[in-house]
């Protein structure tokens, strides 16, 4: 006959991994969204917030299953997981084998946009909301003859440029493509301890799910709170 162990150590150690898998998700989410998207690359963005979002799904079902105890639901998140982990490695060697194409791609685009610019039309007004910079060497570049030395409200906080302190000193080019750069380091390593978590998390729903079997307790017979 086989030995029960106790079911109380796996279910916190599958809680806790996938809160911890749900809290590194959110900088995974932001950053992958935000990095994809400052290149231009649509799909990509698309593809880390769909990822971000499978991601989400499995942790708080995981959350769900150690709060159950549930032997059937187990096995549920471990094939989630699985598929999981597929689709996040999948994403992490693409990202990996692109990061540096995508910041480059990401300094044609400000010089391109500043290029494009006008009176009228201030192109780079995504750019400066987002990284909280101004043109591409800083507010001087706005100043010239050219422009009539008109400053764009989008170079200031609150587009409010009556008031010298919110005018933004930094230049887009080194502002904006070192926080964009650090954005894409965090999604990068977010990935990876996210993987980490993910393969630990499969253990404990295993071993969780074990005990629960060999306690031969039905799945409904447990209410939410048990220990």
């Amino acid at each position: 006959m086989e030995k029960s162990f106790a079911i109380t150590p796996w279910k916190y150690a599958l809680f806790t991994t996938c809160i911890l898998i749900a809290g590194f998700n959110i900088l995974f989410f932001s950053c992958g969204v935000v990095t994809w998207g400052s290149a231009a690359s649509v799909y990509g963005g698309y593809s880390a917030a769909l990822c971000g979002v499978l991601i989400f799904a499995v942790s708080f079902l995981g959350i769900y299953v150690a709060l159950k105890e549930s032997y059937k639901f187990s096995n549920y998140y471990i094939m989630f997981s699985i598929l999981t982990i597929v689709v996040l490695t999948t994403y992490f060697f693409i990202f990996s084998s692109m990061k540096s194409q995508l910041l480059v791609n990401f300094d044609e685009r400000i010089k391109r946009l500043f290029e494009e610019k006008s009176t009228q039309n201030d192109t780079m007004q995504p750019i400066h909301s987002l990284f909280r910079c101004c043109g591409l060497d800083g507010p001087q570049d706005y100043l010239g003859k050219e422009d009539g030395g008109a400053l764009p409200a989008s170079c200031c906080y609150g587009f409010d440029c009556t008031v010298a302190s919110h005018m933004y000193e930094d230049g887009c080019v080194i502002k904006a493509a070192h926080s964009l750069q650090f954005q894409a380091e965090i999604n990068y390593y977010a990935a990876i301890v996210i993987l980490a978590l993910e393969f630990l998390s499969l253990l404990f729903a295993y071993l969780m799910g074990k005990a629960r079997k060999l306690l031969k307790i039905k799945d409904d017979e447990a209410p939410i709170n048990e220990d």
